[in-house]
């Protein structure tokens, strides 16, 4: 039995694909054709199956079955054709056929008688006057009812006057009766049959307003014979018209049209009336008030008189919204290739299964490939092996969901096998619907990045290094400056007390001697007293010049008007010597000390070395010191100038070294260290000084000073 079978299913036959010398490309043809044949077979039966079910009130039902078997037999015989190409069951296939000649037969059988049916179903038009005939007939039944009440108020006065004639009468009235019966029984089933025809147009009707008005369409309705147009409401709301309010013609029409789109839209309704077909179109329309909308036309021929189109009827449709999404998303669409193509960084897409499916130029010139060579080919054939890991760690997640972007720096293989360092930053490309579709890579060469970084680190190191060797040293300069401070004062200490003893000893031997010893011997011991005191006040000043720049100083509120007086009262000029101090002077936050000293030392080197200190002049002074200030922003410029005897310029960078004197010490007191203190502590503070001076006319110091006008935040914490 079952060897029976076996050959029955199998048989000594060899699979169809012999037949054609099983060629992939012939094999593949027939194998695809079948397959979508019998899927397209069977979507048409299951429409079929699907439009019975929903429309139960469909004539010729068991048609529409037999058609949905028929069809669906068809594509199982395609669909056993496949089978065949490597499974040699002939036997089932031409039974299956043999079902499909009966079912197709069957579907003939009954199709062919129905034919005459389906012709004689009525039309709308047809509807339309038998509603108008029936109308008539209505009117003239409502005439006969006139007529026959006319007849019976005419039978009821012969009944009052000719009562006599009644029983003569009698069998011309029951046939009068038997009429007027047969016509009211007429006229009631004309009053039915146009109630049953006028409710089943109304709901027509009703079913296609609500479909237009659920897709916000609007008809029309062209009559070509007469030229005359009847447009629903929603058409003409989508031209721009309140309804009812302009006569329809493809006159109003072409005016609302936009003239660019007018003359294709013509000539495609052209060619539909000529070839009695169909069209479809797409164009822009013009409202009054300025806007343009979009809309969708189509159109067909449904009535055809000697050869030529009579009507012709059609939809349209408002897109205005789903065409400016179009519009915008190809905008969209073209900027993005733009910035993709012209990035200055390498990018790419890339398909959920690794694949390279789009890359720029930027990204080609950085590895050395073609865009041929890259398209379809995995990233993990061009990733360095160390990083592969780490690639397919973020691609899973990536695919999964359970990251939206990343970034990561990877190796790239160039063409010629070197690695490239990169950054990549990757996120997933999706739509709502869809879900994800492919990723987009950035893809940014850092290899100078790499070596600045690694460069930066060496650097860090070997900053790191000189920081502990500038604390070492710090610590040290710090220890040394102690010790120069303690040798300073020692120093200071031990060198003053024997001056102190060789003053007191002149000062001694001056009393002891007092109108005994010569003019030249006095001479002698003043002399020695002055030298004493030129010593004490160049130690004095070397102890001072020393300490300048190495004491810690607070930074305090100094009103240089304070400041000044101060200054001033403590230097005591003479009263013949006249001191200028302007009253605006600014209050800043600096070292009152160090400031202080820097005005003291000008302002009393410019009345000590004035050469009219015992002489008045013109204005009752001997000598006149001016200081003024300027404001330049983060900087205070002061001046201060007098009318001494000025300065030669070859001296001007002279007298700020230490122990400069431009007159002989034993002719004029002076240590030379005054001018030389003020520079070291205005260049302390980043200041400069300078000077400038008129021999026989005087000379002016300029020197500038930090304007701090909030206190830093370090002294604020001391």
């Amino acid at each position: 039995m079952v060897d029976y079978w076996q050959s029955l299913m199998l048989g000594p036959y060899i699979p169809h694909g012999h037949c054609y010398l099983w060629q992939p490309g012939l094999v593949w043809l027939h194998l695809l054709s079948d397959a979508l044949i019998t899927l397209s077979y069977w979507m048409i039966a299951g429409a079929l199956v699907y439009f019975v079910q929903r429309r139960p009130d469909v004539p010729f039902k068991p048609l529409f079955w037999l058609f949905a078997a028929f069809i669906a037999a068809c594509g199982a015989t395609h669909l056993l054709s496949v089978w065949t190409l490597w499974f040699p069951t002939y036997w089932v296939s031409g039974t299956m056929k043999a079902l499909t000649a009966l079912v197709s037969l069957a579907t003939a059988l009954e199709l062919v008688p129905r034919l005459p049916l389906a012709l004689a179903l009525p039309n709308a038009t047809q509807l339309m006057d038998m509603n108008r005939a029936l109308q008539d007939e209505i009117g003239d039944r409502k005439q006969a009812e006139a007529s026959l009440r006319t007849a019976e108020q005419e039978v009821r006065q012969l009944n009052q006057t000719l009562e006599e004639r009644v029983q003569q009468r009698t069998a011309q009235l029951e046939d009068a009766k038997q009429q007027i019966e047969t016509l009211l029984e007429q006229e009631r089933q004309a009053r039915i049959t146009l109630q049953t025809t006028t409710t089943d147009l109304q709901e027509t009707a009703e079913r296609l307003s609500l479909a237009l008005s659920a897709a916000q369409m609007g008809s029309w309705d062209w009559q070509l014979d007469t030229n005359t147009q009847i447009w629903s409401p929603q058409t003409e709301r989508i031209m721009g018209f309140e309804p009812g309010t302009v006569a329809p013609s493809a006159e109003v029409w072409a005016e609302r049209v936009h003239p660019e789109d007018l003359p294709e839209v013509e000539a495609l309704v052209e060619r539909a009336i000529a070839t009695r077909t169909e069209f479809a179109a797409q164009y822009r329309m013009h409202w009054p008030n300025g806007t343009r909308h979009w809309v969708s036309a189509y159109g067909r021929v449904v009535e055809v008189k000697d050869g030529r189109s009579q009507r012709l009827v059609g939809i349209v449709q408002d897109i205005t919204t789903t065409k400016q999404a179009e519009l915008s998303l190809r905008a969209s669409e073209t900027r993005f290739r733009a910035v993709f193509e012209q990035a200055a960084v390498g990018m790419a897409r890339l398909n959920l299964q690794g694949q390279w499916i789009q890359v720029n130029r930027k990204l080609c010139d950085s590895l050395g490939y073609q865009p041929e060579d890259l398209i379809d080919q995995p990233f993990q054939a061009i990733t360095y092996e160390a990083d592969k890991a780490q690639d397919e760690h973020y691609y899973q997640q990536l695919i999964t969901g359970q990251q939206a972007s990343c970034q990561f720096e990877k190796r790239y293989l160039r063409k010629d096998g070197t690695p490239l360092w990169t950054l990549v930053t990757v996120s997933v490309e999706s739509d709502e619907a869809a879900g994800p579709s492919a990723l987009i890579a950035i893809i940014e060469d850092i290899e100078d990045r790499k070596a600045a970084r690694e460069e930066l680190l060496r650097r860090a190191d070997e900053m790191a290094n000189t920081n502990l060797m500038l604390a070492h040293t710090t610590a040290m300069l710090e220890q040394r400056n102690a010790e120069l401070d303690q040798f300073a004062y020692v120093a200071s200490h031990d060198l003053k007390a024997p001056l102190r003893a060789i003053s007191n000893l002149a000062d001694w031997i001056g009393e002891d001697l007092e109108g005994q010893i010569p003019a030249e011997n006095r001479r002698q011991l003043d002399l020695l007293r002055s030298r004493v005191q030129r010593m004490e006040a160049l130690i004095n000043g070397l102890l001072e010049y020393s300490r300048v720049g190495r004491r810690q100083r607070s930074m305090v509120a100094v009103d240089l008007n304070l400041l000044l007086a101060n200054v001033i009262d403590s230097l005591d000029p003479s009263p013949q010597f006249q001191v200028e101090v302007p009253t605006d002077l600014p209050t800043l936050y600096s070292h009152k000390t160090a400031l202080g000293q820097v005005f003291a030392n000008l302002i009393n080197n410019a009345i000590k070395h004035h050469h009219r200190v015992d002489e008045v002049g013109p204005k009752g002074h001997c000598g006149t010191v001016r200081i003024t200030w300027k404001n330049q922003g983060k900087w205070l410029e002061f001046a201060v100038a007098d009318d001494g005897p000025g300065i030669a310029p070859q001296y001007h960078d002279k007298i700020f070294t230490i122990f400069q004197t431009l007159k002989a010490r034993d002719d004029f007191e002076s240590t030379g260290i005054g001018l030389a203190v003020v520079k070291k502590i205005v260049e302390a503070e980043k200041g400069r000084v300078w000077l400038t001076s008129t021999l026989g006319e005087g000379t002016t110091f300029y020197f500038t000073w930090p304007f701090t006008k909030t206190l830093p935040v370090e002294d604020e914490d001391l």
